[in-house]
């Protein structure tokens, strides 16, 4: 044994014997004792521990002010109902049903307010507050409310959640877990110990599936749940992350968390306070904690379920932290979904009015990102239970597509071995693609060999022939979008991310031009040439058109298109206003590129030039406009790195963005939907849709 593990050996030791001595008292003829001891809860009551009035019901918390909510508790059972000194839990009919404490966090005296709907110092009163719903559905959540592992959250990230839990028929219990005031294990401790008094009652409540679900250092606490656990009656099966916490690393975590759990990183800075050797392996040993309770490091094969919502805008938790932890969910092919709204910062709970709270004493910060938040996890948990699974309708006849286009552009009417584009309006095609001959298309209209037939069909809502909601004809709202269907830059797929991506634009009264752009073919100037002389010739026509901004979308290697136009644009004329990425190639990387795309984009010479230039990741600035992406987490074809890379490139250049990963759907599900035949994204589609619409609503004029 070397010196390292000799040190941490006896620290190990000490630890454990100071455990036992603070648990277990024996007294002078050798018997434990059990001291009753009054508690004093913040709602006013005096609890005696050690007598049944310890499992009794608590009311709701009235001393810290108007929770604009009252929902009490249908019953509070006492984690430890002899205290957290003893080494016993909840014994039922003689079944230690818990374990006991363990550990001690050292606290002593009432619970105290520590800000509104918050609580700090929560000693032998960790307890377990359960609501049932009138009609339970199978499903129940064990909530880890949030504060920084310093206090607890428990209106907003507490009792709301069992509100909104109970009104879909599931059974919820808010856990008040001590605080580790540098007793690290306390906290997973108290959960695990919730969740076998959940599981030894879950046939008696008509449970049959148990997750958790956490908020900020809650949302730290819920990855310990779900990676950490113990045996099978602690695995949650499933997990449900709010604005988690879940890295360590110092520089994108949340400081009060890091410190409050596992002690301040500055402190074995302090050089002269320790010998050499308690100084050297101090620090060590505290970077190894910083390992270990870095949540993402720890996901397997084997992690349950996991639901991720977060804010862009978090400036308290870094959304790297969800971004991480999405990562290695991925990577280890865990079920996974992601939700990143542009906007809500942090902490914004379960502050809903749909549940009944008081708008005027509770802002919800997310705003109209909720109604998305809440259908999207609605959905998700119904989705995994037996009875909730979405179920595949039959697929109806493919319909036509039957909406003629306005006009089509040709982009080099006299060909593009000419230096010129049209009437002025547009730049020439830069250098041909070398095609020549008559296009290529198949049945599925996929086009190949565009040359100098490069083109876009313009389409407008009051000549499509479709009505809105009232049956009157569709008007334009003012907006433009470019159309970039994929393809892996060797043809373009008109339909499924062309033509069906014009009719829902249309619908909702936006312009649009679909591009039938040339294939590089060699030469990887041509796609974007083609993309930047569509906007020129928009551009021009705008006021003509009654268009006040014009943006871009794209899918797949048209997805790298629309990005590469939005990030590498020459002047105001060229810069989409807006981009929305379905699915994107970005980055030109081997390790995670689409290799066709690549291959037929920059060819196959390692040229680290053009790696670099067309690998867009490196390429955002923040002048890149709005940005709204989604992907599948099980896309085989273009791996969700490619999307994280590049969100992550737009949050560290403040560019307003967002991002909605699906658990399923793999690749190619464009837009079409059920009306077309078989939507590979049905049970997400209409979430999709919703998040898009709100995107395009609220963009800047």
């Amino acid at each position: 044994m070397n010196m390292k593990s000799s040190i941490l050996f006896i620290i190990k030791a000490a630890i454990v014997a100071t455990a036992v001595l603070a648990i277990s008292q024996p007294d002078s003829s050798g018997q434990q004792r059990h001291k009753l001891r009054p508690v004093e809860i913040l709602d006013g009551t005096t609890v005696l521990l050690g007598t049944p009035s310890g499992n009794q019901p608590t009311p709701i918390e009235s001393r810290l002010g108007d929770s604009g909510l009252d929902f009490p508790p249908d019953r509070t059972v006492y984690l430890y109902p002899l205290g957290q000194m003893t080494a016993q839990g909840i014994v039922e009919n003689g079944v230690a049903v818990t374990e006991g404490p363990v550990v001690a966090n050292g606290l002593t005296g009432p619970e105290k307010p520590t800000g509104k709907g918050f609580i700090g110092n929560v000693t032998d009163s960790a307890r377990v507050d359960l609501y049932f719903p009138e009609r339970p559905n199978g499903q129940m959540v064990i909530c880890a409310p949030g504060g920084g592992y310093g206090g607890l959250s428990i209106w907003n990230e507490g009792s709301y959640v069992a509100k909104w839990m109970n009104d879909r028929g599931i059974t919820c219990a808010v856990v008040k877990y001590r605080l580790p005031n540098g007793h690290r294990e306390v906290p997973l401790q108290d959960m695990q110990n919730a969740f076998r008094y959940c599981r030894y009652h879950a046939a008696e409540w008509d449970v049959k599936q148990i997750g958790v679900i956490g908020f900020s250092a809650g949302g730290h606490l819920a990855t310990t749940v779900e990676t950490m656990y113990s045996d099978s009656l602690t695995k949650p099966d499933f997990a449900v992350l709010i604005y988690p916490v879940v890295s360590f690393r110092t520089d994108i975590t949340h400081m009060g968390t890091h410190d409050n759990l596992i002690g301040k990183t500055d402190a074995w800075g302090e050089r002269d306070e320790y010998s050499f050797e308690q100084w050297y392996w101090g620090q060590l040993a505290h970077r190894d904690l910083e390992e270990l309770y870095s949540s993402e490091r720890n996901v397997t094969a084997w992690t349950p379920p996991t639901f991720i919502a977060v804010s862009t805008d978090d400036r308290t938790v870094p959304v790297i932290n969800s971004v991480l932890f999405y990562q290695a969910l991925v990577k280890h092919q865990v079920p996974t979904e992601l939700h990143i709204y542009p906007y809500g910062g942090h902490g914004w709970g379960f502050s809903d009015s749909a549940i009944g709270i008081d708008p005027s004493l509770i802002r919800d910060n997310l705003q109209s990102c909720r109604t998305e938040f809440s259908r999207a996890l609605e959905r998700w948990l119904a989705g995994l239970r037996a009875d909730g699974a979405p179920v595949e309708e039959p697929t109806p006849a493919p319909a036509d597509f039957s909406i003629p286009p306005s006009r089509t552009v040709h982009l080099y009417p006299d060909g593009q071995l000419a230096d010129h584009g049209i009437d002025g309006i547009t730049s020439g095609p830069g250098v041909s693609n070398g095609a020549t001959g008559e296009e290529v298309v198949d049945g599925a209209l996929r086009f190949r060999n565009v040359g100098d037939s490069a083109r876009f069909d313009l389409y407008f809502p009051e000549d499509s022939g479709l009505k809105d909601s009232q049956g009157k004809p569709l008007k334009r709202n003012g907006r433009m979008v470019v159309v970039c269907p994929g393809g892996g830059y060797l043809y373009s797929s008109q339909r499924g991310e062309g033509q069906y991506v014009a009719d829902w634009f249309l619908r909702q009264g936006i312009s649009v031009a679909v591009v039938n752009y040339r294939m590089p073919c060699g030469q990887p100037t041509v796609p974007l040439t083609d993309i930047q002389n569509v906007f020129r010739y928009c551009r021009h026509h705008a006021q003509e058109w009654e268009i006040r901004s014009v943006g871009i979308i794209g899918f797949s290697a048209g997805g790298h298109l629309a990005a590469t136009a939005s990030t590498l644009f020459v002047d105001a004329a060229t810069r989409p206003d807006f981009s929305i990425l379905i699915y994107p190639v970005i980055t030109m990387d081997a390790a995670y590129t689409h290799r066709g795309s690549r291959e037929n984009l920059i060819g196959t010479a390692k040229d680290k030039v053009l790696i670099r230039k067309y690998s867009l990741e490196n390429q955002v600035k923040p002048e890149v406009p709005p940005t709204f992406i989604a992907l599948s987490s099980d896309d085989k074809t273009v791996p969700p790195e490619n999307t994280i890379s590049y969100y992550n490139a737009l949050v560290e250049c403040g560019v307003t963005c967002e991002m909605h990963s699906f658990p399923t759907g793999g690749h190619g599900w464009g837009f079409r939907t059920e009306r077309f035949g078989k939507d590979s994204i049905q049970p997400y589609r209409s979430d999709f849709f919703a998040s898009l619409s709100r995107f395009l609503r609220e963009l800047p004029e």
